[in-house]
């Protein structure tokens, strides 16, 4: 077997493997051989049956997973022994075809390959980025802790309906005429938020109601048209919806308020625990600390991603495009076609480009990553998404419970690797750059951040949609 590389330009490559007669036919007539002994064929004795009769049962098929077989050793033992740095996975060029196949011919499989591009790292103090920095101001101390004390509060009953109070009513569907309508929705104990009313005229109808009012209403109105919530509410199927008369008799059964909580020890010790907070001052500090780090948080996140795209423009990184949207077609096919490849590739080029420039310096500077560092990425991870359920206050006990197993899965394993390699690149940067605070406003800041988000939403979903995808072509 003979093996040859042809590289055709710094980014795009094809590897020839060469294969002779007598490379797969020892192993293949020994495969028959056991093949041959094993088989039961009717009418012959266990291992008696003839070598033509075998050969054209099994033959093709023997013949072929030999030839496939030692191609791909081929293929393969070339790159790693000359650490071809590949992108996705070779294919087969288009004019490599086999038409038939035959104990005494040579067969030559050529493959084309996507080669990673070489980049000379330059990055230093000499880059200059802002990071944002929000200014907490008196107003939003302000309104933060009233959505506290008001999220804190208790629920108590009123007399008299307001704004902002939750009714929970009777709803009857009625006749045109006003008339109770003979087989129609009759739902009790309904929940009405006062303030999501979008009709200004109903919303006003129900101010100063009391407990026991009746009134007719239109119903789709008092929903704001939302056909979902509606089928919830009226446990009504939703595409019997639109069928509902408009008309319906509703009466008030309950009127419940929301009390502030009073700001004293027994509201500070429920949120952050017996006498971390005693007064109003450390209340007020407390809460200030925490604007600052949610703040302080966003505004790295937006830094490391302008850093990335700015770093990646600046060292102008090259792909094999035509090459890789073909593989994503071969490999792909009920994701990507002709007529689709070249936007789907959009997302996909940005995230390889981003790779490729995190493993350059991963590698430039000797940075590795151990096993901590990949525990601890995955503890991470898996806590963030339970404090996206609410479920903030899960025990370390518990977290190494569900990592653990997590890890030895290698997909998880590998997704956890590379966040742990983005975070220490991100160490690295954060040492390397010059960063230059920004002093803004919290409006200004949200400003930014719509900008961005809607700048990358695009890569955003197609990050998530095609994950897998990226890993395959970033570390073939």
């Amino acid at each position: 077997m003979n093996v040859t590389f042809e590289k055709k330009d710094a980014l795009n490559g094809v590897i020839s493997v060469h294969i002779n007669t007598e490379d797969y036919l020892p192993t293949y007539e020994k495969k028959l051989k056991d093949y041959s002994k094993k088989a039961n064929i009717p009418g012959f004795r266990a291992g008696h049956a003839p070598k033509s009769m075998i050969e054209k049962m099994v033959g093709n098929s023997l013949l072929l997973e030999e030839i496939n077989g030692l191609a791909s050793k081929g293929l393969f033992d070339y790159i790693d022994e000359n650490k071809l740095n590949i992108l996705g996975q070779p294919v087969l060029t288009e004019d490599t075809k086999i038409d038939e196949l035959s104990r005494t011919a040579s067969y030559t499989f050529s493959f084309d390959l996507g080669l990673a591009p070489e980049i000379d790292l330059n990055i230093s103090a000499a880059d200059t980025y802002s990071k944002y920095s929000v200014t907490i101001t008196d107003k939003m101390l302000d309104e933060e802790m009233d959505r506290m004390v008001k999220r804190m509060g208790q629920l108590t009953d009123a007399d008299a309906v307001a704004e902002n109070d939750m009714i929970y009513v009777g709803l009857t569907e009625l006749t045109d005429e006003g008339s109770v309508l003979e087989g129609g929705v009759n739902a009790d104990s309904v929940p009405i938020a006062i303030n999501t009313i979008k009709d200004e005229a109903l919303k006003n109808q129900f101010i100063s109601l009391e407990k026991g009012a009746e009134l007719t209403v239109n119903i789709f109105t008092l929903f704001n048209n939302d056909e979902a919530e509606m089928s919830h509410a009226l446990s009504v199927q939703k595409p019997g919806v639109i069928d509902l008369s408009p008309n319906f008799k509703l009466i008030i059964k309950e009127i419940k308020r929301t009390t502030n909580s009073e700001l004293n020890q027994e509201f500070f010790d429920k949120i952050y625990g017996k006498d971390v907070v005693t007064t109003e001052t450390e209340f007020r500090a407390k809460i200030a600390d925490e604007l600052k780090a949610y703040f302080d948080q966003q505004a790295q996140h937006l830094l490391e991603h302008e850093l990335f795209d700015s770093l990646v423009a600046k060292h102008d990184i090259h792909l094999p495009d035509a090459f890789l949207k073909r593989w994503l077609i071969d490999r792909h096919k009920d994701k990507f076609n002709t007529e689709n490849v070249d936007l789907a590739y959009i997302p996909e080029a940005k995230y390889l480009k981003n790779h490729i420039l995190e493993e350059k310096i991963l590698v430039s500077n000797g940075i590795k990553i151990d096993e901590d560092e990949i525990l601890a990425a995955a503890i991470a991870h898996t806590k963030n998404m339970f404090g996206a359920y609410g479920n903030q206050g899960i025990s370390d006990e518990l977290l190494l419970s569900i990592v653990e197993p997590q890890l030895k899965k290698e997909d998880f394993r590998s997704r956890m690797i590379n966040v742990a390699a983005r975070s220490k690149v991100n160490e690295y940067l954060m040492q390397t750059i010059t960063i230059v605070p920004n002093e803004v406003s919290a409006e200004e800041f949200f400003a930014i951040m719509e900008t961005h988000n809607h700048k990358h939403h695009d890569h955003e979903h197609a990050h998530e949609e095609h994950d897998h995808e990226h890993e395959e072509i970033a570390t073939a």
